[in-house]
């Protein structure tokens, strides 16, 4: 009874609390072994990922209107159920259409709890008039979903390597409910508005914002630059795990090469603005380039050689590159919202994220065309030779931006 009335007491650490747990996902660090399990190959594993971006950015253009009609606090528990039913259809099917749902279920999931978790922090606060504290408050959020992550990754090795997948799945349903559970002592808080909200007036602004941005010289091309970036950062990842499978590493090695790169990721935000203040502009448009070439490079070689010690050196080294792409982006965000006014910024946010998943799965999907025509070696050396050509422009009009933006 004193835990529940303390959860109650603090509903922001009962939201992080359920947050750790949510993130409790055994089955990510293995995730193409379990498609193999259930007869999918690497093609079927890309095509996947791929459907879940779309289901992303999809569910992106509701979930806005969604969050300012009903209670932010009943659509993140939504959120969480429609995570639980995708493990509870793992733990009695199988099959490519299961695994698949699951996916969509999952892209679901990340479209409702991105869109509104952070809206019901800032309206919390609001009620306590403590709205300062929002950086402070997202950012702990943030760290439990990393610091969740991360654990996960070791559990769910080691659970797999002992127990297999169904012991996995049905701890990750005992921890979905007990997160969900956590949500029910939430308070429900609704901020009245006298806005009457039409959900195709909403779609109708966000394509008419998207289309200003665009013609906007001044932002367009940070735009671009995250976009190509995190496109390009999705083929990275989703072929770690195929790498080390070939490989034939230890087990214990998927979850390592997860926690390596969740854990550079988070301390990516954290070193953005020291870094990139290290560097001139020309310096960083070299870093950049040569990271992302460097990396298409290592997992061509990964691919020939098939050693697993030199895979997870190279694993490590793309993580590493994952970091600068991570420190990049944030200061190129950051540099975006500098660069609007206060009425555009949060829909040149919305875009900036809807073009990110819109670029990731036009990337997954483009890859896995060319994988199932030339092979896994061609496709990296045409993906290599095209953001050789692409990036090296983009780069430079971003920098330029920056530099610009700076001087003003």
């Amino acid at each position: 009874m004193n835990l529940v009335t303390a959860l109650k007491f603090n509903p922001l650490t009962t939201l992080n609390f359920a947050t750790f747990l949510q993130y409790q996902r055994f089955v990510m660090p293995i995730s193409f072994l379990f498609y193999l399990q259930n007869g999918l190959n690497f093609s079927d594993f890309i095509l996947c990922q791929s459907l879940y971006s779309a289901t992303c950015l999809i569910g992106k253009f509701v979930t806005g209107c969604i969050g300012d009609i009903f209670s932010k606090k009943y659509i993140i528990i939504t959120a969480y159920f429609l995570f639980m039913l995708r493990v509870i259809l793992w733990i009695n099917f199988s099959g490519f259409w299961i695994v698949l749902t699951g996916e969509i279920l999952y892209g679901l999931f990340k479209a409702l709890y991105r869109g509104n978790v952070d809206s019901y922090i800032y309206e919390y606060l609001k009620t306590c008039n403590k709205e300062e504290k929002m950086i402070s408050k997202y950012g702990r959020l943030s760290f439990y979903n990393s610091l969740g992550s991360a654990i996960s990754c070791f559990i769910g090795v080691i659970l797999y390597k002992y127990y297999g997948f169904k012991t996995i799945l049905i701890l990750e349903l005992i921890t979905q409910i007990i997160a969900v559970s956590c949500l029910f002592l939430l308070p429900n808080i609704k901020i009245q508005t006298n806005e009457q909200h039409q959900p195709i007036r909403y779609i109708n602004s966000i394509l008419s914002t998207a289309k200003n941005i665009f013609k906007n010289n001044n932002i367009n091309y940070f735009i671009y630059y995250s976009a190509v970036l995190t496109g390009l950062t999705g083929v990275f990842v989703w072929n770690f795990q195929p790498l080390l499978k070939i490989a034939a590493a230890p087990i214990i090695f998927y979850g390592i090469i997860n926690f390596i790169n969740q854990i550079l990721r988070a301390a990516g935000g954290i070193y953005a603005e020291n870094f990139t203040k290290k560097f001139k502009s020309n310096t960083l448009i070299i870093i950049e380039y040569v990271a992302v070439i460097f990396s298409f490079a290592l997992l061509i070689l990964g691919y020939h050689i098939k050693n697993y010690i030199f895979i997870i050196t190279a694993l490590f080294l793309i993580c590493l590159a994952i970091l600068l792409f991570v420190i990049f982006n944030v200061f190129t965000v950051s540099q975006l919202h500098s660069c609007v006014s206060d009425d555009n910024r949060a829909a040149s946010a919305s875009v900036n994220s809807f073009v990110e998943d819109f670029t990731t799965f036009i990337s997954l999907l483009s890859f896995r065309f060319v994988y199932d025509h030339l092979g896994i070696t061609n496709s990296l050396i045409i993906f290599t030779i095209i953001a050789a050509t692409i990036l090296l422009p983009i780069f430079y009009k971003r920098q330029s931006k920056i530099k610009n933006t700076q001087q003003k």
